[in-house]
């Protein structure tokens, strides 16, 4: 059973991103999958590793596409992202360190970002994007 199932609720309108995001859902639902079947330890430094580059990728292409519609929000949008992306790479350093085991809570606080900024956030940059041209 998946973590979190992609839906039409959670498009925004753009197909590149839309795209992106069902990506980033699958990936989170591979992490799930290795913690659920006994492989976390084994799979899920590398899996974790690989959703925080694409993860990167992903808010890079969409502050692109931000900054090219001029959206008036980009600055607090873009500093969700740099948190979030601060709060990840930290908890990947601490676990290969050895100070945190990956666990349900650390996927169901992915989940629950994710879920909420593509709900919250991103929905609101829809009609900036498209008044640019952007689909």
């Amino acid at each position: 059973m998946a973590l979190v199932n992609w839906s039409t609720d959670y498009s925004v309108g753009v197909n590149s991103i839309d795209k992106q995001h069902q990506i980033l859902f699958d990936m989170l639902n591979n992490l799930h999958d290795a913690m659920k079947t006994g492989k976390g330890s084994k799979l899920a430094p590398t899996i974790l590793k690989n959703l925080v580059q694409y993860t990167r990728e992903h808010f890079a292409n969409e502050e692109k596409l931000m900054s090219q519609a001029a959206y008036a929000d980009f600055a607090g949008h873009k500093a969700e992202h740099d948190k979030l992306t601060g709060e990840v790479l930290q908890i990947v350093q601490d676990s290969e360190a050895g100070k945190l085991v990956l666990s349900m809570k650390l996927q169901d606080f992915l989940r629950n970002w994710l879920q909420a900024h593509i709900l919250g956030s991103d929905k609101k940059y829809t009609a900036s994007l498209q008044a640019a041209g952007v689909r």
